[in-house]
């Protein structure tokens, strides 16, 4: 059964926040990336990844804002675009077995302090401000569930393929030192039960 919509003037103020959102200004964004990077020290040591989720900070912003401009207050679908599907990239190839949800968590409690914010600055009717505020609160927490679930499921199509074929997580890590791959000498170490300093000897089978 579809969700039904808000009252039309309740969609206005909806596709006004969306507006404003849209066009963040660069603190709100910047804030935003600080606040992610302080509760992920995985993310913010990696300064490759921490890019990539900056720019996943910012394509989720836009997808939903641009959502809500286009029907106010109708579900969003989860953002499956590249900037997310990146990160479930870069964090398979540092050999990091879970996505550090609480990051985006903290992430998504920043967005909705600075939408609350907005809303109370185009209406002051307490009907009005209920109505928006609860349809905003489950869009972005049903957005936001469905487009971690999503990455969460290239996380694993990732590790398929890069596992395919493989013996355990030993030869996973293996490949990815081989190749190159950015994941840290400790957790390495830590996945091989073997110290990586010095000189090694390898036999290819």
């Amino acid at each position: 059964m579809a969700e039904e919509l808000p009252s039309p003037r309740v969609r206005e103020l909806i596709r006004q926040c969306a507006q404003i959102v849209v066009g963040a200004r660069p603190e709100w964004l910047e804030e935003l990336d600080q606040a992610v990077l302080a509760a992920s020290p995985v993310i913010a040591a990696d300064p490759e990844l921490a890019a990539a989720v900056s720019r996943s900070n910012r394509a989720n912003l836009f997808f939903w804002g641009t959502a809500n401009v286009r029907d106010p207050g109708a579900p969003v679908p989860p953002n499956t675009g590249p900037e997310p599907l990146t990160i479930a990239r870069e964090l398979v190839r540092r050999g990091i077995d879970a996505f550090p949800l609480d990051a985006y968590r903290v992430g998504e409690g920043v967005a909705w302090r600075r939408l609350m914010e907005i809303a109370f600055e185009l209406t002051s009717d307490p009907a009005e401000l209920h109505d928006v505020l609860q349809t905003c609160s489950r869009s972005i927490s049903a957005f936001v569930d469905a487009t971690l679930a999503g990455i969460a499921a290239q996380i694993e199509l990732e590790r398929d393929e890069l596992t395919r074929g493989s013996l355990a997580e030993r030869r996973e890590t293996v490949t990815l030192l081989l190749e190159g791959a950015p994941i840290p000498r400790d957790r390495a170490e830590h996945r091989l039960g073997y110290a990586l300093t010095g000189s090694h000897t390898a036999a290819v089978i």
